[in-house]
C-alpha cells in the first residue's frame, strides 16, 4: 500500500547516540508506512527495493550528508526510468548540510512529525526541485577536492567527527595558516591542473589548492559559498581559488549572510559541465564521503529530485528558486 518509506542509517550520529530513535520513527510512521533501519548498502537495496514494489508516496532519509549522497545513488539505480517519489532529508548526521540548505532545520523526529500529520490530512507540501551532480559515475549533491578533501581527511583522523571537532580543526587551520605553520601548508599544497567549464578551457595550466562544484548552498558549519547553486534547472555553481586563506578570510562575513557578490581571491561560476585534469592524482569528496585519488574529473549536471520540505510556516521563498507542490496523495486521510 502507498505511505511513508523511511531508510534510517543506524551508523548516523544521532542514531548512534540515540539508538531509540528508529523506534520513535516507528512510532510517529504507525500504520502508514515503514521504516528500516540499514547498516550496509545491501540492506538500503532491500529497502528500497520494497518502497519501489508497493509504490511508496514518500522516501525519508534519516541520516547525514553521506547517507543521503548514498542513497540517492541507489534510488535512481533501483527505480531506473520510473519516477522517483519526493524526498524527505531528516537531518541526524553530523553537520546536515544538504537539508539545512533546502531550509530544514531542527530534528529529524520533528520533521517526519510535521510530514506525516500533513499526509495524513492530505495537505500538499512544498517542493524544492534540485539536481545532483554526475561525478565521475557518481551521483551527489557536492563534490571538491584539495583542501576539501584534505580537511576531510584530518578531520575524520581526528576521532572527533561532530561539529566541535570540526570548528575545533577549522580554527587550528586558520592560527595555522597566520603563522605559515606546515599544518596549513600540507592542507594547502597547490595542485598543477587544467580545466573546462562548459566546452570552454578556462586554464590550460594552473596551480590551485581548492575546488568545489556544488548543487546545494551550504558548507558545514554554516558557510553559504554557493548562493547560486540550483537557482537554475541543471545549472551548478562552480568555486575554485589558489590565493592565501588569509585573503579569502576577510570575506568570511559575506559567506555567513550568504552573499553573492565577488569574493576576495575567489573565482566563483556557474556550469553544466567541468571537465579537469590533474598532473597526479588526488582525492576527493562527494558530500563529506571520501573517494580514491584520481587524475581526472567529468562533472555533469545528474537528474533532478523533489526535496520535500515539510515545514508548516517555511522562511519566504526565494523567487529564482524551484519549488512545486507534492500531494494531494489520497482521500483516505481525510477528516
Amino acid at each position: 500500500m502507498p505511505g511513508i518509506g523511511v531508510i534510517s542509517n543506524r551508523n548516523a550520529r544521532l542514531n548512534r547516540l540515540n539508538p531509540e530513535l528508529k523506534d520513535q520513527l516507528a512510532f510517529v510512521i504507525g500504520s502508514d508506512g515503514e521504516v528500516n533501519s540499514t547498516g550496509s548498502i545491501t540492506d538500503t537495496y532491500k529497502a528500497v527495493e520494497t518502497f519501489r514494489r508497493i509504490g511508496i508516496d514518500i522516501i525519508a532519509i534519516s541520516g547525514g550528508d553521506g547517507t543521503a549522497h548514498r542513497s540517492m545513488e541507489i534510488l535512481f539505480e533501483v527505480y531506473g526510468d520510473h519516477p522517483l517519489p519526493p524526498i524527505l532529508l531528516l537531518p541526524t548526521g553530523t553537520q546536515n548540510m544538504v537539508p539545512r540548505s533546502f531550509g530544514i532545520e531542527g530534528s529529524g523526529l520533528a520533521n517526519l512529525l510535521l510530514a506525516v500529520a500533513r499526509y495524513r490530512h492530505n495537505i500538499p507540501m512544498r517542493c524544492i526541485k534540485r539536481n545532483l551532480l554526475h561525478v565521475n559515475g557518481h551521483l551527489s549533491f557536492m563534490f571538491g577536492f584539495g583542501l576539501a578533501a584534505r580537511f576531510m581527511k584530518k578531520y575524520y583522523e581526528s576521532g572527533q567527527t561532530n561539529p566541535k571537532g570540526a570548528a575545533k580543526l577549522l580554527t587550528r587551520f586558520i592560527a595555522d595558516a597566520a603563522l605559515s605553520g606546515n599544518f596549513s601548508k600540507q592542507i594547502l599544497e597547490p595542485i598543477e591542473m587544467s580545466f573546462a567549464i562548459d566546452g570552454v578551457t578556462i586554464e590550460k595550466s594552473t596551480e590551485l589548492h581548492t575546488f568545489f562544484c556544488s548543487f546545494v548552498e551550504r558548507l558545514p558549519l554554516h558557510f553559504v559559498l554557493f548562493p547560486r547553486s540550483g537557482r537554475d534547472e541543471g545549472v551548478f555553481e562552480v568555486v575554485y581559488t589558489g590565493e592565501n586563506p588569509l585573503l579569502i578570510a576577510t570575506g568570511f562575513p559575506s559567506i555567513l549572510r550568504g552573499s553573492a557578490k565577488p569574493l576576495p581571491g575567489v573565482t566563483r561560476k556557474l556550469a553544466r559541465t567541468v571537465s579537469i585534469e590533474l598532473s597526479k592524482p588526488e582525492p576527493y569528496t562527494l558530500d563529506g564521503e571520501l573517494y580514491d585519488p584520481t587524475t581526472h574529473f567529468e562533472v555533469t549536471a545528474g537528474p533532478e529530485v523533489k526535496f520535500l520540505v515539510p515545514a508548516l510556516q517555511p522562511e519566504a521563498e526565494e523567487d529564482d528558486l524551484r519549488y512545486e507542490k507534492a500531494g494531494p496523495w489520497s482521500m483516505r486521510f481525510l477528516l
